[in-house]
């Protein structure tokens, strides 16, 4: 198992979210759980993927840390505005 954590902006959430839901859904990954937490001044997401490889990609596109081992909290990606649309547009229609 391995999760893969980042840390957005309040403002970035939605737009983060969909545009995760649209890169999954092209490759027919299927994490295995999700979660969004308050942390600071942001939202922590938490997805765990039964896929090595799979979590690897996601946290590559969206800027995540990746752990095997669900240790608290291994990193923390900032996705600013208009980083998510670079990465994942990108992505979709590559």
């Amino acid at each position: 198992m391995r999760t893969v954590e980042m840390r957005l902006e309040p403002q970035e959430l939605s737009g983060t979210m969909a545009a995760m839901r649209i890169w999954l859904g092209r490759r027919r990954f299927e994490p295995s759980s999700f979660t969004c937490n308050d942390f600071g001044d942001g939202v922590l997401v938490r997805i765990d993927f039964k896929v090595a490889e799979e979590a690897d990609a996601f946290a590559r596109c969206f800027g995540g840390s990746v752990d095997s081992a669900h240790a608290s909290v291994v990193g923390q990606a900032y996705v600013g505005p208009g980083r998510h649309a670079d990465l994942v547009l990108g992505e979709i229609v590559g």
